[in-house]
This record gives C-alpha cells, sequence and structure tokens, in this order.
C-alpha cells in the first residue's frame, strides 16, 4: 500500500539539529508558507533486533537489517528540476503535483541517479560516534540556512504531530512545528515490517537550490569527495542527495 501521505515540501532552512544531539536523524528547521515544518533525515545505519526508536512502547526492534546508502551530487543537472519550480512553498500533497515530481528511483526517466554509484554506510558502532551521514549533509544544509538565495525541497510522507495518535515527543525546535516531512529514502522493494509501505512514484530525496550559483561550494569535501567549485554567476546551482536501504529490491 503506498505511502499515504506522500508529497514536496518547499521552503527555506531556518534551524538544524544534527543527528545525535536528540531523536536518531538529521533534523533540519523549514519555514514555508507562514508554517513551520521538521525535515527527519535518516543518516544512520542500524542492524536486524536494534529497537524502533519511535515505536510505542519501546520495544518494537527492527526485523531486518537497514544499511543506509547514499548518493549526493553537488552539481545537478536534470529536466525534473525545472518541474519542481511550480509548486508553491509549501507542503504539496502526491495529488497535486506533476507526474514528473512523483519521484521514482527505479522508473523515473531519464534517471534521476546511478542507482549502482550510491555508497554503504556501515552500521554505527558502541565505541565509535562516526558512521553516519552528519558530515555529508551538514556543509551544504549550514550553506543554505538563513540564506535568502537558497531553498530546499523534500521529497517524502508529511506528518502532523498536532492530529496524531502517537505524536513525537521529542523537543527539537523552539516552537517545536508540529508539521513535518519524513521518509526521505526510496520507499519501494522493502522487506519485513516496512513492505506494507512499498510503492511506485513516491521516493524521497532531498534538494537544495542556491539561486543564482554559489562559489566554493560547500567550502570542505564530503564523503563523497567533492572539491570547493566555482560556479558560473547567474546560473543556479542544485544539489541532490538520495538515500535507501541496501535490504530494499532494485528489481522491478
Amino acid at each position: 500500500m503506498p505511502l499515504p501521505s506522500y508529497g514536496l515540501l518547499r521552503g527555506d532552512i531556518i534551524n538544524v539539529l544534527p543527528f545525535q544531539k536528540i531523536g536518531d536523524h538529521y533534523n533540519v528547521e523549514v519555514q514555508a508558507a507562514g508554517k513551520l515544518y521538521r525535515v527527519a533525515i535518516d543518516v544512520y545505519s542500524v542492524l536486524s533486533g536494534s529497537p524502533k526508536s519511535f515505536s510505542e512502547d519501546n520495544s518494537t526492534v527492527w526485523d531486518t537489517d537497514r544499511l543506509i546508502m547514499f548518493y549526493k551530487d553537488e552539481q545537478y543537472v536534470h529536466p525534473v528540476l525545472t518541474t519542481m519550480l511550480e509548486p508553491a512553498p509549501g507542503f504539496t500533497p502526491a495529488g497535486q503535483l506533476p507526474a514528473a515530481l512523483l519521484l521514482d528511483y527505479l522508473r523515473s526517466r531519464p534517471a534521476l541517479f546511478p542507482l549502482d554509484q550510491m555508497k554503504v554506510i556501515p552500521p554505527k558502532q558502541a565505541d565509535n560516534d562516526g558512521n553516519d551521514l552528519n558530515d555529508d549533509i551538514d556543509p551544504w544544509i549550514q550553506k543554505a540556512l538563513n540564506n535568502p538565495k537558497a531553498e530546499i525541497f523534500a521529497f517524502g510522507s508529511g506528518w502532523d504531530d498536532s492530529t496524531s495518535s502517537h505524536p513525537d515527543p521529542h523537543q527539537y525546535f523552539n516552537p517545536n512545528p508540529s508539521l513535518g516531512v519524513h521518509d526521505i529514502h526510496m520507499n519501494q522493494g522493502d522487506t519485513g515490517s516496512e513492505a506494507k509501505n512499498n510503492g511506485a512514484g513516491q521516493d524521497g530525496a532531498l534538494f537544495i537550490r542556491f539561486i543564482g550559483g554559489v562559489s566554493n561550494a560547500a567550502g570542505a569535501a564530503g564523503a563523497t569527495g567533492a572539491t570547493e567549485t566555482a560556479v558560473t554567476a547567474g546560473a543556479d546551482t542544485w544539489v541532490a542527495m538520495f538515500f535507501r536501504f541496501q535490504n530494499q529490491s532494485t528489481a522491478l
């Protein structure tokens, strides 16, 4: 059964909370159309038997390994970018999106990115504070933070804690947004308890647009080996990030 609340959030980054500060995601606070949203991005890998941190009784565990795979393009070019500018700022549900914005890692044409170039993020070890995607994501998020010429586009599943029967109890920001987007990763080919959310045309991804381009791009090379790059003045720079779990099948 497809995700019931897939859509696109377009807005401005106003705050960030990296993984390990609180909760279990890299969190981004976004302002859009007069509302506040929290974008929750999976940045760590877990093994089967690990507890699900947001289970109602904190005792439910993952029934399959969840090793994150990641691909980042810091000079992203694709026809979908033009269509991405059509929806207004705010959260636009799937039913109101152009067909091209129902992202699909396996079916979108031209392909959104090379699936075979995704890297695996190893499971986090008890004595190791690394093995997550903070260092890959943070330089670009920080560059866009409070930048009037930058905006974020987050594809995933929307939520509203004010109407949820099991709202997230954590205090991430002040004020804490009740609205948000998660499942910012491939949402098909899954196994175990997550298989119920499988569906075509509902994959998550993260895009950052720098209007007019940026110079000395991310300021520091990330784990993908990015280097500082000068961009032609007047041309927008797009950074694209794609996520999936290793146990998710890519067979059609």
